[in-house]
């Protein structure tokens, strides 16, 4: 994989390094503490999740539009300093809700990092290194899935929960002190052609059209509605995976390496997408990837309900094919954003796609926490892998309806540069 040739920008990627790392590296251990520790109620699992993305619902189109404004070093180094503080402040949280709420504040300060870095691969890489460039940052982002929760997992066998935060705090140090090698004034590009008028009201105006675009082409609002779906669909058990796992009888351990062995698996199926060469239909990949997954949900909700005891291996090896398998969904989400959206507008229709997946993300644990509550802690896995199976018979309808403009580049799905 060929690096892009400016100095500025092979730093930046450098800092991706620590800094997405971070991102991962205490999960594990909050899931931890939630489950093992204070053995809270399904309903604060909920609540992490929406602490957890909620600010880049309501911080994230904000932190974009000025991120357009201020110098680029600046934003990054900030962002990471405040996460450093912000996570190691969670050392000395001693209740679940304060917790949370520090959960919330990180996510807030962490939501300017991601926009910056995607201004600076387009300030600083040529144009022909820009499909290079994002790959970098792809494969940066999804290792750090894999490599953080193993780490932070293994951690926990030596540590305790309070004294991994500060080992992510130090590893949001490491990326601040890289990024301070940058230059000052690095300001994204502008367009000299376009009318700036009043920055104020400019910035919601552009999100507004972010949602026109999309609601003009089928091929974008459908595609992103089924993105939505499927997130909802996921969402309804996935912030339940720790209870499942100490219901099953594992520790936080396999809890670990099960979270590692999804992102293992999802950097495998990007490889395995990569060799395939012919043109295929977006949707065609999305609908059975979707359909093999709800089996593996709807299996693991039986399990818990039925107390079946499996071998710790088998569990791990489910979610790692369960991570290959989700690259069919979606790599090719990622594909048809690409290619359906004018290239001045995809910004815009980025955000569209992430604030209309988050906020079904946000819903979702509420309703899985309840039926955990009220039913059996499997009910959430089979209603949400039924609603799995259901879109995924709908995608593979929806081939005949729903046509593409720019069909014929379909073909190498697995070079699309990372989203968010």
């Amino acid at each position: 994989m060929r690096l892009p040739q400016n100095s500025h920008m092979r730093r930046i990627l450098l800092a991706q390094l620590p800094a997405d790392f971070a991102d991962w590296l205490d999960y594990v251990a909050i899931i931890s503490l939630f489950t093992y520790t204070w053995q809270v109620d399904p309903v604060y699992f909920a609540w992490f999740i929406v602490c957890l993305t909620g600010p880049y619902v309501v911080i994230g189109p904000l932190a974009g539009a000025l991120v357009d404004r201020f110098d680029l070093k600046g934003v990054m180094v900030g962002a990471n300093f405040g996460r450093a503080l912000t996570t190691f402040a969670l050392a000395f949280a001693g209740l679940p809700e304060l917790m949370l709420v520090l959960v919330a504040l990180r996510g807030a300060v962490d939501s300017f990092f991601s926009p910056a870095k995607q201004v600076a691969i387009q300030t600083l890489a040529t144009r022909d290194e820009l499909m290079a460039t994002n790959s970098a940052s792809h494969v940066i982002n999804q290792t750090s899935k894999v490599a953080g929760p193993a780490v932070g997992g293994a951690l926990l066998l030596l540590i305790s929960p309070q004294m991994v935060f500060v080992v992510n705090g130090v590893v949001s140090l490491l990326a601040m002190a890289i990024l301070l090698g940058l230059p000052a004034n690095l300001k994204p590009k502008t367009d000299t052609s376009t009318d700036v008028g009043d920055k104020s009201t400019s910035m919601f105006s552009e999100i507004a059209k972010g949602f026109a675009v999309v609601l003009e082409k089928p091929a974008l609002w459908v595609t992103i509605g089924l993105a939505a779906m499927g997130f909802f669909a996921i969402f309804l058990y996935d912030t339940l995976l720790g209870p499942l796992t100490r219901e099953l009888g594992f520790d936080q351990t396999i809890l670990g390496m099960s979270i590692a062995a999804v992102g293992g698996g999802g950097v495998l199926g990007a490889l395995l997408l990569g060799s395939v060469k012919r043109q295929i239909h977006p949707y065609l990949l999305m609908g059975p990837s979707m359909i093999i997954v709800s089996g593996f949900t709807i299996l693991l909700g039986w399990l818990a309900i039925n107390g079946w005891v499996i071998p710790s291996y088998v569990f791990i090896a489910a979610f790692f094919t369960v991570g290959v398998i989700n690259v069919g969904t979606f790599v090719p989400i990622r594909i048809v954003l690409q290619l359906e959206t004018p290239p001045d507008k995809m910004g815009r229709v980025t955000a569209v796609n992430e604030m209309t997946s988050i906020v079904a993300m946000m819903s979702a644990p509420f309703i899985g926490a309840s039926l955990a509550a009220l039913y059996e802690l499997g009910v959430p896995f089979i209603v949400g892998g039924s609603l799995t199976l259901i879109l995924g018979i709908l995608t593979l309808i929806l081939i005949k309806f729903v046509h593409f403009s720019a069909a014929g580049d379909l073909a190498d799905l697995s070079k699309a540069p990372e989203s968010g």
